[in-house]
């Protein structure tokens, strides 16, 4: 198992849900991070699945200045139902003059999908555009 950069990867939805699907079998535990505070929908609906929040100023893939709340969230299938709802992530578009990044109704926060043993599966910097995910979810 090792990581593999994933950016770009999951901008159309059909690669998503593949995605989405083998980390519904897989995964054990959510880390959710409020990069923007205001943007807590996912917190709110599965409040009874969290496990755990924390404030911190690194997390993975990650690491600001600023603090922002973390959230452990216990993994469910109403989580996945409710994250297949999303065109993806965000997509990470390479043009001939520089690389964009596009939001999606996903938001900018970031997410990680953890396996049994606490290694992750998969984690994002949203806002940024970037994706990490072992290699062998995609097997």
């Amino acid at each position: 198992m090792k990581l593999i950069d994933y950016t770009g990867q999951l901008n159309n939805h059909n690669e998503y849900l593949k995605v989405i699907k083998q980390l519904e079998k897989k995964c054990k535990n959510i880390e959710y991070v409020l990069v923007n505070e205001d943007e807590t929908e996912l917190i709110e609906k599965f409040k009874n699945f969290i496990i755990s929040s924390t404030s911190k100023n690194k997390w993975w893939g990650t690491k600001s200045s600023k603090k922002s709340k973390i959230y452990i969230i216990k993994s469910s299938k109403e989580i996945f139902n409710y994250l297949k709802r999303f065109e993806t992530f965000c997509k990470y578009i390479i043009l001939n003059d520089g690389d964009i990044v596009e939001e999606t109704e996903f938001g900018i926060n970031d997410i990680a999908f953890f396996d049994d043993k606490e290694i992750p599966l998969l984690f994002t910097t949203t806002h940024e555009g970037y994706i990490t995910i072992r290699d062998d979810l995609l097997k």
